[in-house]
């Protein structure tokens, strides 16, 4: 297990200075990138509830279509704070908005990243991670609110497992 964590690290840091390469190579013509915060809850089938904040920035490539890179750090504390497990998810997405914008907007997303233990004292699988979801972006005065569901499928040294987390937080 602690092999394969180099190579995470390496994998995200390349497809994130992908993406950073082309929003630069852009930037004269594309707006700026939105910038997301939110809370998120986490069901995993082998760690049971957890609870997190998450990060993403999309920058935006025609009106339907957004690439975007994040990151959340989770906790499943609900055993106390000495057998908790702290995850750190960094993910690279593909966001597609459905329909015209109106007040209240869905959107898919998809794409990979990787679930990594942060904490040494546990036993919670890490490896590359496979996600699908939905959300919806709803229009305030001056930011927008998003609300998803992303399942996600997590490919350990012995087993797959799933976490399902639900998000809500604000676009600037």
């Amino acid at each position: 297990m602690p092999r394969l964590r180099p190579r995470f690290s390496v994998l995200i840091l390349l497809t994130a200075a992908f993406f950073l390469d082309v929003g630069t190579a852009t930037a004269q013509t594309a707006p700026r990138p939105k910038i997301g915060v939110g809370f998120n809850a986490v069901l995993s089938s082998t760690e049971g509830l957890g609870v997190g904040v998450r990060g993403r920035a999309a920058w935006p490539v025609n009106a339907d279509l957004s690439l975007a890179v994040g990151t959340g750090m989770t906790g499943f504390v609900l055993e106390g704070r000495d057998e908790a497990t702290y995850l750190l998810d960094p993910q690279v997405s593909v966001i597609v908005t459905m329909g015209p914008q109106g007040p209240r907007t869905p959107y898919f997303l998809g794409g990979v990243g990787a679930a990594i233990p942060v904490n040494n004292k546990t036993n919670a699988e890490s490896g590359p991670t496979l996600h699908f979801g939905i959300g919806w972006v709803q229009g305030l005065r001056d930011t927008i609110l998003f609300y998803e569901v992303d399942p996600t499928m997590l490919v350990g040294e012995t087993e797959i497992s799933f976490v399902i987390p639900f998000r809500i937080g604000v676009i600037f």
